[in-house]
């Protein structure tokens, strides 16, 4: 997948940009008037600068004739000259717009092909089909080109098509999470799996890592890596722990939660990384020979015994050798991040990397269903009052080189943030 800048946070412009465009336009349209008028010899008269006006538009128009005319043969020629498939090209076209413009293409067709006896004349004729020629040859060189083609349109049209495989890998997912979180429950009451912050306080007391020294997400993070290559599995995250840079390690226990699909108990994962941060420097007590000169043991006259106890005393070491100063030693706060892998995620490369002859499923298709997933999977996340609270999407770039350490970057940068957010709440 090709980088692109947050582009799932970008609504199409839904022909805001219209406005500007023609006021573009009519600016220059009225600047070149303007200029006209004031290099004219004539002296500035309504009904000069009315004809002018009349002059300019009538000639600024004349191109729409052919152009027109050489869309339309071009889309018939699409259509293999055959009307009902000619006229699905232009279905989703306003009828008062195609009235309308249709109507303004006669008017201005009469108007360049009559002379001022309302009789046809030749020349202009000629030179009409000349320029329709040269307006199809334009028209199919920007259709072979697809200069015409629209991206933000193109996912627009995608997004609001019922044929799409995103929404319904966005609801599954969700209520997978949602058991997760919420746990999940018989009929009559009974607990089939306890909800994740439970789960998870017995997993931290199990595993001991509830000290000052350890700091635990309270939220389940799922990975959305924007890459080429990497599709954030369980597989991929344990692999990378070996690369240079990478400062991460899966935990050997997982947290598990039980729950059902189509009437089948299931078992559902999530997995645990451990991550070391923030250097700290925590005091204690030294009971071990850190200063010890062998002139201790050493049997020497009276005065230089005295002169070593002294020294000893000054330097806070025992008579016994043993040092009792308040020392500091540097230690790394384990970060350990609970995180939901996305297999609606990987089966969408799966559908890209599959052959063509099973399914037609480009990267550019892939492109736009991460995009609508991700934001299907967000809307029904955080339209849910607990799992919002529980739950959060990591969405990230992972496209630097292997050796960089990326991922564990990214990584700190989100419990980073975490970290911030919680002290805000407390």
């Amino acid at each position: 997948m090709r980088k692109y800048s947050k582009i799932y946070k970008i609504k199409p412009r839904e022909k805001r940009g219209r406005f500007w465009v023609l006021s573009f336009f009519a600016g220059i349209f009225a600047i070149q008037m303007g200029c006209s008028l004031c290099c004219s010899s004539e002296p500035i008269q309504f009904e000069t600068v009315f004809s002018d006006l009349i002059s300019q538009l009538s000639y600024l128009v004349l191109p729409l004739v052919p152009l027109h005319l050489a869309i339309y043969l071009l889309h018939f020629r699409k259509a293999n000259y055959d009307l009902k498939t000619f006229n699905k090209f232009f279905a989703r076209i306003n009828m008062k717009t195609k009235a309308g413009v249709s109507v303004l293409v006669m008017s201005i067709f009469l108007l360049i092909v009559l002379d001022d006896e309302s009789k046809l004349e030749n020349g202009k004729l000629l030179d009409l089909v000349i320029q329709s020629i040269a307006a199809a040859v334009a028209v199919m060189l920007f259709d072979c080109l697809k200069i015409q083609r629209n991206t933000v349109e193109d996912e627009e049209v995608v997004a609001r098509a019922k044929h799409h495989v995103a929404p319904g890998l966005a609801m599954a997912y969700f209520r997978y999470i949602e058991n997760v979180v919420k746990g999940a429950y018989e009929e009559d009451g009974t607990e089939i799996s306890k909800p994740h912050e439970e789960a998870l306080h017995e997993y931290i007391k199990e595993n001991e890592i509830g000290s000052a020294r350890d700091w635990v997400s309270k939220k389940i993070i799922i990975l959305f890596p924007e890459s080429d290559q990497i599709r954030g599995t369980v597989q991929e995250i344990a692999k990378r722990e070996k690369e240079d840079g990478e400062n991460h390690c899966l935990t050997l226990d997982p947290i598990t939660h039980k729950y059902f699909s189509s009437g089948q108990p299931r078992t559902s994962v999530l997995n645990v990384i451990k991550i070391k941060d923030n250097e700290i420097k925590i005091p204690y007590s030294c009971s071990e020979g850190c200063f010890r000169n062998p002139l201790v043991k050493s049997k020497s006259i009276d005065c230089d015994q005295i002169q070593m106890r002294n020294r000893e005393s000054l330097l806070g070491v025992t008579p016994s050798g043993l040092c009792e100063k308040i020392h500091e030693r540097k230690e790394w706060q384990n970060n350990y991040v609970i995180f939901a892998e996305n297999r609606p995620l990987n089966t969408l490369y799966q559908m890209v990397d599959a052959p063509e002859s099973q399914i037609s499923f480009t990267r550019k298709d892939f492109e736009v269903q991460f995009k609508l997933y991700y934001a299907e999977l967000k809307r029904l996340i955080e339209e849910d009052d607990v799992c919002k609270n529980k739950v959060e999407l990591f969405l990230y770039h992972d496209y630097e080189h292997k050796k960089s350490g990326n991922f564990s970057k990214n990584l700190k940068n989100k419990i980073l943030e975490m970290k911030m957010r919680d002290q805000k709440d407390n």
